[in-house]
């Protein structure tokens, strides 16, 4: 007796102190955020065009440490926040009765505190999380300014203009498609006017770090694209909780901290500014679209994903298979024609202005010339620089091995998550069977698994491609226990190569470091999992017993 009385004091003390306890998160992962931006602010950082974190600190053993613990402390408040507001829910449902003022606060809260992260962190160095949005200033520049085609030309045939020594791909044709280039046109094309209407000198001025006004026109230009992620991380906040209300409601605040409140989601959109923002929105779009039954403008949006990044195409069979599952192969088909014929009309028009499908060979092939951060370089390492393999056989065993395993899988996958099984694996009753929760793991799923198999190119921020589903299923161990450590682990690697290669002289095997930096990715997770599992697992024996 005195147990259940002693729950039910603690349940209606967490009910009290939940919007002070999620102040409190959001106060404390504030200043966390305003260490990072006080360290590394971003005038100074351009001093150095091709400057990271570790060159930023100076090398500092302690200031390196310090950046790994202010990550683990703003993950830890992250989870906790993520399970208390999880903890709250479950009870509320579990006595049939909702707190609709607390809800109003704890939207105000999450939303609140995100646009403060956002802000602080915008003050702070690009170069250090990636070198990526100066790329886009410059490609969008180089198109604006010089009319070049970025899925033709190379930044170097333009040297001599400004910034060039701050982009990272100097040889390369972009790698992204048209309708990012559209939107990147569309951005700098916005702060040309303003840098003219302003009477500003954006010509024939040394380029920043020479002259501080060329440094101030490229703060404004970082700033613009930082500021076009952050407003696309708020709209594919708002479709996110759209569409868990819509089949749980009062779970929506969850699902919005899940994806507005990860350290790894704010620092490369309101840091990095990185563009696969757009195509994530524009999959959250199709999601949102398959929700309301409208299987052929779902198919579309992902297509439209697909022309912002290509590597969008991964959930193509996903969203196929789920409409042969919920609606029958006749309006399946009548779907899938329509929207392949369409989509190759306005796929021609989207590239039609930038030299037309041609571009794309170029652009795939100069892409699978490298590898980075996963088992994958580090078997391209051992295999041909310390075992003399031929180059061409390694790079394609390295390249294509994990394209067509993921390939394979992921349909295999696909159709066991969508319950495509013999009649005796089938779940019966099947929980899921009558809502979206199962698209949205099946979602996450082939998301991770790219990650996990098929990413021979990995960067931090492509955890972002599994957090926008599984923040729809916020609920969930895995969303609340398991991919903050992963956020986490990919951030930290993202901070620790930089230290490792600096520490590692350049004659020693490379392929133990490579390893090493994929290990500091997913160990933490790995890790998470475990601990996470073994806890479910005691707290259900103990409700049994």
């Amino acid at each position: 007796m005195g147990e259940i009385v002693n729950r039910s004091f603690w349940k209606t003390k967490l009910k009290k102190n939940q919007v002070g306890l999620l102040l409190a998160a959001g106060a404390i992962s504030l200043v966390l955020y305003l260490v990072l931006a006080l360290r590394y602010p971003l005038g100074s950082s351009l001093a150095d065009p091709r400057a990271t974190w570790v060159t930023l600190n100076g090398g500092s053993p302690t200031g390196i440490a310090l950046h790994l613990v202010v990550y683990l402390c703003l993950t830890v408040l992250y989870a906790a926040t993520l399970n208390l507001l999880n903890r709250q829910k479950t009870s509320e449902t579990s006595q049939n009765h909702d707190h609709p003022t607390n809800s109003r606060w704890i939207y105000g809260i999450i939303i609140a505190s995100w646009l403060s992260f956002s802000m602080v962190m915008m003050t702070s160095a690009s170069s250090g999380e990636s070198h990526d949005i100066f790329d886009y200033v410059f490609r969008g520049r180089m198109t604006v300014e010089s009319n070049a085609n970025p899925l033709v030309e190379v930044p170097r045939s333009y040297r001599t203009n400004a910034y060039i020594r701050f982009v990272a791909w100097q040889k390369n044709v972009d790698t992204y498609g048209p309708l990012w280039e559209i939107t990147s046109i569309g951005v700098s094309s916005a702060v040309h006017q303003f840098a003219e209407m302003s009477n500003w000198e954006i010509n024939g001025l040394p380029s920043c770090p020479k002259s501080p006004a060329s440094c101030r026109l490229l703060i404004t230009y970082l700033t613009s694209y930082r500021l076009l992620a952050v407003i696309l991380s708020g709209i594919a906040a708002a479709l996110i909780a759209s569409m868990v209300n819509r089949i749980q409601p009062g779970y929506a605040p969850i699902a919005l901290a899940a994806w507005l409140w990860n350290p790894l989601a704010l620092i490369s959109t309101s840091v990095g500014g990185h563009n696969d923002l757009l195509m994530i929105v524009l999959l959250l779009v199709g999601v949102w679209l398959m929700q309301r039954q409208l299987p052929f403008m779902a198919l579309l949006a992902l297509i439209l994903a697909a022309h912002v990044k290509l590597i969008a195409l991964i959930w193509m069979p996903l969203f196929v298979f789920w409409t042969l599952r919920r609606w029958g192969l006749r309006r399946a088909f009548i779907s899938f024609a329509g929207c392949a014929a369409m989509g190759m009309g306005i796929s021609w028009l989207l590239y039609n202005p930038f030299g037309g499908w041609g571009s794309l060979p170029r652009m795939l092939h100069e892409r699978t010339l490298y590898l980075a951060n996963s088992v994958w370089q580090a078997a391209y390492t051992y295999l041909y620089k310390q075992q003399g393999w031929d180059k061409e056989h390694v790079l394609r065993l390295t390249t294509e091995l994990p394209t067509w395993a993921f390939i394979a899988i992921a349909i295999l996958l696909s159709l066991w998550m969508l319950n495509f099984r013999p009649k005796r694996w089938q779940r019966s009753p099947d929980p899921l069977a009558d809502d979206d929760r199962r698209l949205w793991m099946s979602l996450t799923w082939i998301s991770l698994l790219y990650l996990v198999l098929g990413a021979f190119w990995f960067q931090h921020w492509y955890i972002l491609w599994v957090l926008a589903p599984a923040a729809l299923i916020p609920g969930s161990n895995f969303t609340r226990n398991v991919l903050p450590y992963l956020s986490f682990g990919a951030l930290s690697a993202n901070f620790a190569q930089g230290f490792i290669f600096q520490k590692v002289p350049k004659t020693n095997p490379r392929s133990g470091v490579y390893l090493l930096n994929t290990a500091i990715i997913w160990v933490p997770a790995l890790v998470a999992g475990i601990i996470s599992s073994l806890v479910s697992r005691i707290r259900s024996q103990h409700q049994t017993g």
